[in-house]
């Protein structure tokens, strides 16, 4: 049974040549160009000789067009330019999952008799003090350190109480208050905690963490 194709196209040496007929649709600078050089066309056919154009306000409209143009080719280059930060944003993002970040958060892991978490300090301290609390929000162990300085320090716990008494593993939690002489210095707990997965918010790669927690790349202290 004979079959038949149909090709719109004004040159029927394109059919056999695999080609179809393709149109190019102009972007709206271009229109508007084409639209400004017709119109100038048509003023510069019909103008009075004895009152012609003045070639001042030619040159300046035609300035505005180009200007216009390089405009539209700059945001053009700025969309490309948004778009490759963004993909390598995805990369960097995703190259995360699976590796163990520390972040902000209060949540910590005793497991075997070990855990481990940090503390972030925005200025130095003479005095950090760090609570432990168990699941019922009760502080079951209280460490207190001196003359620590700004940035990140680790916190290393046995999983014993202040009596000595080795507590069962879980979760606990840090709270955590420093000072420097009588002023107090913002110390914010930080957490360990496996990167497992990554999405976008409002244009941020945001990261998923084991502990349930969101963060952001830049957020991150510390990777493993």
């Amino acid at each position: 049974m004979a079959t038949t194709s149909s090709v719109t196209d004004s040159n029927p040496y394109n059919f056999l040549n695999g080609d179809t007929a393709t149109t190019t649709k102009k972007n709206s600078i271009e229109e508007a160009q084409d639209r400004f050089m017709k119109l100038l066309v048509a003023q510069l056919q019909t103008q009075d000789p004895l009152n012609p154009l003045d070639n001042a306000a030619v040159t300046s409209q035609m300035a505005q067009i180009s200007t216009v143009q390089g405009i539209e080719k700059l945001n053009q280059s700025m969309t490309s330019l948004s778009e490759m930060y963004k993909s390598s944003q995805s990369v960097a993002a995703a190259a995360l999952i699976g590796h163990i970040a520390l972040a902000n958060g209060s949540q910590m892991l005793l497991a075997s008799g070990k855990a481990v978490a940090g503390v972030d300090l925005a200025k130095n301290a003479d005095k950090v003090t760090i609570n432990v609390n168990d699941a019922a929000g009760k502080t079951v162990y209280t460490e207190t350190l001196t003359n620590q300085q700004a940035g990140v320090l680790q916190f290393q716990w046995d999983g014993k109480d202040g009596n000595g008494n080795q507590l069962a593993d879980g979760n606990y939690s840090l709270s955590v208050t420093a000072s420097q002489g009588d002023t107090s210095v913002e110390a914010t707990p930080l957490a360990y905690s496996t990167v497992q997965a990554m999405s976008w918010n409002n244009g941020t790669p945001m990261l998923h963490l084991a502990n349930g927690k969101e963060t952001t790349v830049d957020a991150i202290r510390q990777l493993i």
